[in-house]
């Protein structure tokens, strides 16, 4: 019962196998940056629709990084956006697209 199968086949005549796959290196992967909460809101705005970004990461870092991650965002999703206090604004309902984009970026969300 111990006999391996496989113990006597050759191997001879058969088509190569696939490569073997990388393994994914750490540069590749992008670690997990921290947990942002997206929200809507339009009351006391004239009406007019923002998304807002918060989150004890983006209040947790210096206000360069804040700026960097708000020119990102506004030159990949087409939009304005400023900072309040903060929090990152943009304008127009842009949970969708942000929440793609930040989940590539290697952040978690609300949504």
């Amino acid at each position: 019962m111990n006999e391996n199968p496989f113990g006597k086949l050759d191997g001879e005549g058969l088509p190569p196998g696939p490569p073997p796959k990388d393994a994914p290196s750490r540069a590749d992967s992008r670690p997990k940056l921290g947990r942002v909460v997206l929200q809507y809101e339009r009351a006391g705005r004239g009406g007019k629709e923002v998304t807002i970004l918060k989150g004890q990461w983006i209040e947790s870092q210096e206000m360069r990084v804040r700026d960097a991650l708000l020119r990102d965002l506004k030159r990949a999703l087409g939009t304005g956006g400023a900072l309040e206090g903060r929090e990152i604004v943009l304008q127009g309902d842009r949970r969708d697209t942000a929440k793609t984009w930040l989940l590539k970026a290697g952040f978690t969300t609300n949504l």
